[in-house]
């Protein structure tokens, strides 16, 4: 059974099946595709203790969902 599992992973990471063919599935694999306009804002100066927020647009241009897991300020 692991012998089989190693196979089937070592398959389908180079996208073709056990005759060299290239796989359906892995070329049915659906991908999101992120597009960001707007990389950075920087504000304007502000009173201290002041919260100001501001909203980016994020649109995804691929066939999958798109999974937003971590989000950083900077």
């Amino acid at each position: 059974m692991m012998l089989w599992a190693a196979a089937a992973i070592t398959g389908a990471s180079d996208g073709k099946d056990s005759t060299g063919q290239p796989s359906s599935a892995v070329a049915d694999i659906e991908k999101p595709d992120v597009v960001l306009p707007e990389l950075k804002y920087e504000f304007d100066p502000v009173v201290d203790g002041t919260q100001v927020t501001h909203d980016f647009a994020i649109k995804n241009t691929g066939d999958g969902p798109l999974a937003i897991t971590q989000v950083k300020t900077g």
